[in-house]
C-alpha cells in the first residue's frame, strides 16, 4: 500500500512539476528580452543625447548596474528551474550535472554581484 501512495503521489507530481518549470523558463525569457529591450533603449537615448561625456559615462555605468541586477535575477530562476527538474527520482548522473550546474552558476552570481558592487561604488563616487 505504501508503494502505491508514493508511486500516486510522484505521479502526480511529475506533471505539476514540468508545467512549473516550463513556467519558469517563460518568466526566465521573458525577464531577459525586458532586460535587453530596456538595456538597449537606454544604450540609444544615451548615444542620441548630446549630454557632456562624464553623463553619458555615468548613464552608462548605471545601465549596465540594471542589466547585471536583471540577469541575476533570471539566474536565480534558472537554477531553481534546474532544481525542480531533478528534483523527482533524479539519477546520479543527473545529481552530478546539476551540482556542475549549481557551482558554475553560484560563482558567475558571485562574479556579478563584486560587479555590481563595483558599479555601485563608482555611481557613488561620481554622482
Amino acid at each position: 500500500m505504501q508503494e502505491s501512495t508514493g508511486a500516486s503521489i510522484e505521479a502526480f507530481l511529475k506533471p505539476v512539476i514540468n508545467y512549473i518549470s516550463i513556467a519558469i523558463e517563460i518568466a526566465i525569457a521573458i525577464i531577459i528580452t525586458v532586460i535587453v529591450v530596456v538595456t538597449l533603449v537606454g544604450i540609444i537615448r544615451v548615444i542620441v543625447s548630446r549630454s557632456k561625456r562624464e553623463e553619458q559615462t555615468k548613464h552608462i555605468q548605471y545601465i549596465r548596474y540594471t542589466l547585471i541586477r536583471g540577469l541575476l535575477i533570471a539566474l536565480d530562476f534558472v537554477v531553481a528551474a534546474d532544481i525542480l527538474k531533478t528534483i523527482l527520482a533524479p539519477s546520479s548522473n543527473e545529481l552530478a550535472i546539476l551540482v556542475v550546474i549549481v557551482v558554475i552558476r553560484i560563482l558567475l552570481s558571485w562574479s556579478l554581484t563584486k560587479e555590481i558592487q563595483s558599479h555601485a561604488d563608482h555611481l557613488d563616487r561620481i554622482g
